[in-house]
């Protein structure tokens, strides 16, 4: 007999055990597994400042989030970030970059650096949207 039980404080290890089920299902499909990666910003005594989880694919990068901390934005510190991910990702052999991002979040940013919106779901979260971004990453 099994039940469905709801926890407002699962532990790290019984999210794990759900997020292995679903990478193993998908790699049965895909044939393989995206790999988990970040790259950080750190000032000389190696506080984090900012950075990127991203995950690595055999044909795309997917940027999980790129968080700058708000006193070192519009620093140039942000395109260092996406620039570091994407060469990353063209020295694994991708050809393609993808991002999510709020409307109230960072679209423009992506934008003003060769992403193409693909996609947007509408009065997904309190009103708001979710946009979907991707960039090539090799030139044709």
């Amino acid at each position: 007999m099994y039940k469905v039980v709801v926890d407002y404080e699962p532990k790290e290890a019984d999210n794990d055990v759900l997020r292995e089920g679903m990478l193993a299902f998908n790699e049965k499909i895909v044939g393989e597994r995206d790999k988990p990666f970040s790259i950080f910003l750190k000032n000389e005594s190696g506080k984090i400042y900012g950075g990127v989880q991203a995950f690595l694919g055999s044909e795309s990068v997917y940027i999980d989030l790129l968080f700058v901390d708000e006193a070192l934005q519009k620093q140039g510190y942000g395109t260092q970030l996406l620039l570091a991910v994407e060469q990353e990702a063209l020295k694994k052999g991708c050809v393609f970059s993808l991002v999510d991002t709020w409307d109230f979040q960072a679209e423009a940013f992506y934008l003003q650096r060769g992403y193409k919106r693909i996609g947007e779901l509408k009065d997904y979260w309190l009103g708001h949207s979710k946009i979907f971004l991707r960039k090539n990453l090799k030139k044709v």
